[in-house]
């Protein structure tokens, strides 16, 4: 079997861009996080492998576009003529420090990367690893908000095929894959009437739906974004979780794709939304006032094609386009 490229390729930095610590950061930089982990998923890991497959697959896609568009692009989207974002503008922070055995410290680990970031006037965008690590991804964003800002509160939205609003599960107690999103639920300035949940599919708790809509929270199923319309879904979305509040962390979950679009991943789901329809969720999103960004669940070694990867950073690339490509004549 041919090793998938993102195991064998020379470890990049996510979109070509520079690797630095922290105090480099400046005001309106995106902080790329690498959170290497899979040790609180419960079944199929791999993901802790996701981080480097997506630092290869974004730099490629960024040396393609500089090398095709030779300065400038053509949007077929827009008709509009656009140039890419300086590569200083881009950061690599590298991957949070990971031990499986301590899950405390691979929480302070991520939190402090992406709260670092948050401080330094930088957008945090944390890649794992399973979705837990979407937590402290949150938990970093949520702290550096209430020092910096103690009036702030934000809203939330997660792209997923699950809920994952578990208290506890088995084994694994109140800190796993299926607990990522009540964990995000109990952080004091992220209003739990503001939660948005997109793509879940199939069955889940009807314990977890109701106490969900007992709060406020609003949940789009697989099939509302198939009846009702991504774009639609999405503004509806955007709507709901700014009520009275100025901000928005969003997960994204590669699960919610239907499992014969992207395989590697840890918890397959199927008859979920499409490729275009993840596109344009990410296209509405991508315009809002985003405090935060995670994408979790890419799991290389359970796709040998490498087309995991690759759709999960055009993904990435399309809820970052406003950051990674320019108009022309707009100021970079």
């Amino acid at each position: 079997m041919t090793t998938p490229i993102g195991f064998s390729s020379p470890v990049r930095h996510f979109f070509a861009g520079e690797p630095a610590g922290i105090a480099a950061l400046r005001p309106g930089d995106t902080a790329f996080i690498g959170m290497p982990s899979d040790a609180t998923h419960t079944s199929r890991i791999g993901a802790r492998f996701g981080p480097r497959a997506l630092r290869h697959e974004t730099s490629q896609l960024m040396a393609a576009l500089r090398r095709e568009g030779q300065g400038q692009l053509f949007d077929l989207a827009t008709g509009q003529i656009c140039r890419l974002t300086p590569c200083r503008k881009l950061v690599d922070l590298g991957d949070a420090a990971i031990d499986p055995l301590d899950v405390e410290q691979m929480i302070r680990s991520i939190a402090g990367l992406t709260g670092g970031a948050i401080r330094q006037g930088a957008l945090p965008v944390a890649i794992g690893g399973d979705h837990f690590n979407s937590y402290p991804a949150c938990l970093g964003v949520s702290e550096a908000l209430m020092e910096c800002e103690p009036d702030a509160r934000f809203g939330y939205i997660q792209i997923d095929g699950h809920l994952d609003f578990c208290d506890r599960l088995a084994a694994w107690g109140p800190f796993n894959h299926a607990t990522n999103a009540r964990r995000c639920s109990e952080l004091p300035n992220l209003r739990r009437e503001n939660m948005v949940w997109i793509g879940i599919a199939g069955w889940v708790d009807g314990n977890d739906v109701s106490e969900i809509e007992g709060f406020g929270g609003l949940i789009f199923s697989a099939e509302d974004v198939h009846r009702i319309g991504a774009r639609e879904v999405a503004r509806r979305a955007v709507a709901h979780a700014l009520r009275n509040c100025d901000r928005l962390y969003l997960t994204m979950d590669v699960d919610a794709l239907d499992s014969g679009f992207l395989p590697g991943t840890g918890s397959i789901v199927h008859g979920e939304i499409t490729c275009r329809q993840y596109l344009d969720l990410l296209e509405v999103f991508a315009e809002a006032p985003l405090c935060g960004i995670d994408m979790v669940e890419v799991s290389p070694p359970l796709d040998p094609s490498g087309r995991s990867e690759a759709i999960a950073a055009q993904l990435l690339f399309e809820v970052l386009r406003p950051r990674l490509i320019t108009a022309e004549g707009a100021q970079a």
